[in-house]
């Protein structure tokens, strides 16, 4: 469990960065150096899983990352990790 997490939180944290440089931001290595793909309010390792996946990332794809800009995009962001 711990791999997986570690791996799907990579390639969504690669994938945040590609975007943000992309629009321009400047991402210091000071704070690239600090990340963690482990260090996130929704990894807890009690209890039962039961995922729906969807056929998008079945076939490799990731799901679409959340608009920073958008405040119902911010706002859902708590509850889905509650």
């Amino acid at each position: 469990m711990l791999n997986a997490i570690a791996l799907w939180n990579t390639r969504y944290m690669d994938a945040a960065l590609r975007q943000l440089r992309a629009g321009g931001v400047q991402v210091l290595e000071e704070a690239l150096e600090r990340l963690s793909p482990l260090v996130h309010a929704h990894i807890n390792m009690l209890g039962r899983y039961h995922f729906t996946v969807p056929e998008a990332v079945l076939r490799g794809e990731l799901r679409p990352l959340r608009d920073p800009n958008d405040p119902d995009e911010i706002l859902n962001v708590g509850a889905a990790s509650a």
